[in-house]
């Protein structure tokens, strides 16, 4: 039979229940808020060891994956940040996805930044663009993600400019640029076609992306620099100088 001791001692044992599950997610959560604060006052080792502590409850949350790559970007360890921050792009949440997505994207440029060869730079910038764009798919209102592109797209173009005078410096005569694939081809006709109705702007756009995600394209970046020295001509402007990288960084935190 039910009786009144009975139901007394099925609440406190549900009371237990959730007392025991409320100090669990208090004792999870504390790493990873101490964590955050040691991040925002500088202290990126000392977060990242919160981070750790945090990740030994809780192995697949996402924010921890996102946090901890955020650390090690932050401490200059970037094949640690580019495992973390390939997992936090994967977020469901579309907002922590781009910040994670534009977290990587730096993590890229900065690799490329560090690579011997101008190659593995040509390389890591790329995916560096991929991410940018990325993250700006997911929130298109993400500002820095907008002004990275073109950060990034620049020191591109800057690079493939500087392997193909290396190139030709280099190779023998003999030895020629891969021709261009056939979606460089369209792409470069559509090009100069919007060049003819004077949209340089379009146009230069058009073969910046094309230049980011097509190898056969490099040969391409002296007409973007055209387009470009055309666009500021027009506006009364000197044709620019090299681009600052220091914004890439913006926006970079935790959650």
């Amino acid at each position: 039979m039910f009786t009144a001791l009975n139901f007394k001692e099925g609440l406190e044992m549900r009371f237990f229940l959730i007392l025991v599950c409320l100090l669990s997610a208090i004792l999870w959560a504390r790493p990873i808020n101490d964590g955050n604060k040691l991040f925002k006052n500088g202290d990126y080792a000392g977060a990242l060891e919160k981070y750790m502590k945090a990740r030994e409850a809780e192995p697949a949350n996402p924010l921890l994956f996102y946090n901890i790559g955020t650390c090690q970007y932050k401490l200059g360890n970037y094949d640690e940040a580019k495992k973390e921050l390939e997992s936090a792009v994967r977020m469901p949440d579309k907002k922590m996805a781009a910040k994670a997505a534009y977290n990587l994207a730096n993590t890229h440029f900065r690799i490329g930044e560090k690579a011997a060869e101008g190659s593995e730079r040509i390389a890591a910038w790329r995916e560096s663009v991929a991410y940018l764009k990325k993250a700006i798919d997911l929130d298109n209102g993400f500002e820095n993600a907008k002004k990275n592109v073109e950060i990034v797209q620049r020191k591109l173009k800057e690079e493939l400019d500087k392997q193909k005078q290396n190139q030709e410096q280099n190779q023998d005569n003999d030895q020629k640029q891969p021709p261009l694939s056939e979606k460089a081809k369209e792409v470069l006709a559509r090009a100069l076609q919007l060049c003819k109705d004077g949209k340089y702007a379009e146009a230069k756009e058009m073969l910046e992306n094309l230049i980011a995600e097509d190898e056969t394209a490099g040969q391409l970046s002296g007409h973007v620099q055209r387009i470009d020295d055309v666009i500021e001509i027009k506006a009364g402007r000197k044709p620019k100088a090299k681009i600052d990288a220091s914004n890439t960084d913006n926006d970079l935190e935790v959650i």
